[in-house]
């Protein structure tokens, strides 16, 4: 996932590229250290603006939320639950956890329909003042552990090998700037069934295909894949009814059974 505001802002997420198009430029509107996401198409397809992470819930957060600085060397070992030395990389699913405060001292590179491709093009990290991409953002600092959560805003796109592709160059790239850093893949988590049921791109079995994929390639990078769906399903592999209001995007209970399995885990 520091120098620059890492601002908490809305959650909106998901991509509403064509199942038949080539993976979709991002449409984001900026944001520091996190931003705004998709186009007005991805937004009547996920829902993702309607939800705003729980209106009904307050957003609460305990734990500081470290700012982009310029440290060249990484953060000392931490306690358990604590993630000083931690960078998290995500979409506004991600964004939730930082909008909730449920990740202690983590330092976030999140954007609102952030992809496995506009990482290294989508100027939405704010730098001192500057915008730069997560991959170049990131590269300016040193961390022990990193934490990708991709993919659900490229599950229209045509071709799985494509997003494996763009997803093994962030690995790659951080791999150089990261040297010691474990690197974590984090599974892609579910929709609820009647998400699943109605939508023909963002539904659970595509969900699945790119969780499987996601899992061989974090073993063939040599990286750790953390199959974190688990912890938000229910018995039918998806959100349980009431843990979102969108049918996307968990909310704070699912949240922190997210961060719990994080916790336990990593």
């Amino acid at each position: 996932m520091l120098a620059g505001s890492a601002l908490a802002q809305s959650i909106v997420a998901s991509d509403a590229s064509s199942a038949a198009s080539a993976p979709p430029s991002s449409q984001d509107q900026g944001a520091a250290a996190s931003g705004g996401e998709s186009s007005q198409a991805a937004q009547e397809s996920t829902g993702d603006t309607a939800s705003q992470a729980d209106a009904s819930e307050p957003v609460v957060s305990d734990a500081p939320v470290s700012e982009a600085g310029t440290d060249s060397s990484a953060p000392q070992a931490v306690e358990p639950g604590d993630y000083s030395d931690a960078a998290f990389i995500g979409d506004s699913r991600t964004e939730a956890l930082k909008t909730y405060g449920l990740l202690k001292n983590a330092t976030y590179y999140t954007y609102k329909g952030l992809k496995v491709d506009t990482v290294f093009t989508e100027p939405c990290i704010d730098e001192g003042g500057t915008k730069m991409t997560v991959m170049d953002a990131i590269s300016l600092h040193q961390y022990n552990r990193v934490y990708i959560s991709l993919g659900v805003n490229e599950l229209g796109w045509v071709s799985t090998d494509i997003f494996i592709e763009d997803y093994g160059k962030i690995i790659d790239t951080l791999k150089e700037t990261q040297p010691n850093a474990t690197i974590y893949v984090q599974a892609i988590l579910p929709v609820s069934q009647k998400k699943s049921e109605q939508d023909k791109i963002y539904n659970n079995p595509r969900i699945n295909e790119f969780n499987t994929l996601l899992e061989q390639m974090a073993a063939d990078k040599g990286v750790v894949y953390l199959p974190v769906n688990t912890a938000v399903m229910d018995e039918t592999g998806s959100l349980p009814v009431g843990a979102s209001t969108d049918g996307v995007h968990p909310n704070i209970d699912y949240c922190r059974k997210w961060v719990a399995y994080l916790d336990e885990n990593s």
